[in-house]
């Protein structure tokens, strides 16, 4: 028999521990009450002590919540939700709220069947998920046919509604993509689109359910006008709320829809149409479009770059560091240099890190390589390809050796890196390679600033490369500028 003080197991007969000495006895599970080992009825009840009691559902630890919802978690969240296990569970957050709804799954159904239909939900799910995760939003529900995702909880996040909106513009090129793909397949089916809902405000975030379900949920009106946002956008955009637009103003480009009528709500809602970004992406760019204060107590640090500029024009490569804390002036000492040296004769290239970026590797020198060969949003990969090959022939680089590397950073199908036997070593160290060569060779033709922002945010694989870059540039014209904070 178990003891009930210490659980040693005693043999059958015993009255008192043989391990702490505590007196033996049956607790009856219906009443409570103490009975001597040898019973095998309560005492008191008459109930049979014999029979097992079934197990209670205890308390899940914090560990094994968050075991249970790893899959609706972005790569990486892990930890950081460890580090801040305190202040998460039951907490009011500023969040984000994204609904995300399928339209067209029936007449689809009606033409595949129910299995093939559900086997193409499965793989929209898996789409919708990885567009959340790749800027770091959390899937909080599945809704049957869409998704609910959450931007800043269970972590904070400094920029949740771009974030939300992007991954919103993400989820729409996905599914044109997929449609393509379902249309070369299959022909006449008809097309899926999302209807996509966004708004800003309070919830009260924690982890909610039992052994069999556990899941952050996010409660509050933020989420029903979430939900009502996704209810008004048609097939393919996506409708923000006014909470949503001035956070994001600047950053993308709405069409004003005006005041709509919200069930649940007393007063009329502003609605926004998120149309494309904007080719600003920080907020410094933004308040230069608006108008910058006087330049004021920053002129020795900007005489140190521009004697660090004549330096590297004339074949002495310099590279510069400017370290600060968030909203000291690191942007606008750098656009105050740009402007400084406007009509030089030289090429200024910028890559930003951006924090949703971290896991995109090479991030940011696919920036820049995108300034360097005026590749926009939109080109597809014929026109990327033409315009890679034209800027080599320019640059008087070898076409072979450069030009797969590139095309497989710029994301290009058939890039031709596959026909090409590496390692994944030796596959990094052509990258690199690739990278460096253009730099060296441009800065031949004319001196060339290579200005790289918010390296707190940057990738490994782009460290690595900005590494290789300060080790080649000692002989060339070249100046290297870095911004971050401490």
């Amino acid at each position: 028999m178990k003891c009930p003080k210490c659980q040693f197991e005693n043999p059958e007969g015993l009255k008192f521990c043989g391990e702490c000495g505590a007196k033996l006895e049956r607790v009856c599970p219906k009443c409570n009450s103490p009975n001597p080992p040898q019973f095998k009825f309560c005492g008191e009840c008459g109930h049979n002590l014999s029979l097992t009691p079934e197990p209670t559902q205890r308390e899940l630890s914090f560990d094994e919540k968050l075991e249970k919802i790893q899959k609706y978690l972005p790569k990486g969240i892990t930890e950081k939700i460890l580090s801040q296990r305190d202040r998460i569970e039951g907490e009011r957050r500023w969040v984000t709220v994204m609904f995300c709804d399928m339209v067209g799954f029936t007449s689809l159904s009606e033409k595949l069947g129910p299995e093939e239909a559900y086997d193409v939900v499965d793989q929209i799910y898996e789409l919708l998920i990885h567009k959340v995760h790749e800027y770091e939003g959390t899937v909080n529900e599945l809704t049957g046919d869409g998704i609910l995702a959450l931007f800043g909880a269970p972590i904070a996040l400094e920029d949740a509604p771009q974030r939300a909106i992007r991954s919103g513009l993400g989820i729409h090129r996905e599914m044109a993509r997929f449609n393509g793909r379902m249309k070369k397949e299959r022909e006449g089916l008809p097309p899926l689109k999302m209807r996509i809902g966004i708004h800003t405000g309070p919830v009260v975030v924690g982890t909610v359910g039992n052994d069999l379900r556990v899941e952050f949920k996010a409660v509050g009106d933020t989420v029903n006008l979430a939900s009502r946002m996704e209810g008004l956008a048609e097939p393919g955009t996506t409708y923000v709320t006014e909470d949503t637009f001035k956070l994001a103003e600047g950053f993308f480009r709405f069409e004003a829809l005006g005041e709509k009528e919200v069930k649940g709500k007393k007063e009329l809602v502003k609605v926004y149409r998120v149309i494309a970004p904007s080719s600003r992406r920080t907020r410094f760019d933004v308040s230069a479009e608006r108008g910058l204060t006087p330049f004021v107590g920053r002129e020795r640090e900007l005489d140190l770059l521009l004697d660090g500029f004549e330096r590297a024009k004339g074949g002495r490569g310099q590279a510069f560091s400017i370290v600060a804390e968030a909203g000291l002036g690191k942007s606008r000492l750098l656009y105050e240099f740009r402007k400084a040296v406007a009509n030089e004769d030289v090429l200024f290239l910028e890559g930003k890190c951006l924090s949703y970026s971290r896991g995109v590797a090479y991030h940011l020198h696919i920036d820049s390589l995108k300034a360097s060969f005026d590749i926009r949003e939109g080109d597809g990969d014929s026109e990327i390809r033409g315009k890679v090959r034209r800027g080599l022939k320019t640059l008087g680089v070898d076409e072979a050796s450069t030009l797969p590397y590139l095309l497989e950073l710029l994301s290009v199908k058939e890039s031709g890196i596959d026909e090409i036997r590496l390692s994944p070593e030796a596959k990094k160290d052509r990258i690199m390679e690739a990278l460096k060569r253009i730099v060296l060779k441009g800065s031949e033709i004319r001196p060339l600033i290579l200005a790289y922002e918010d390296l707190h945010w940057m990738d490994k694989s782009s460290e690595d490369v900005l590494k290789y870059h300060l080790e080649s540039i000692a002989g060339a014209r070249v100046l290297m500028i870095f911004n971050y904070r401490p």
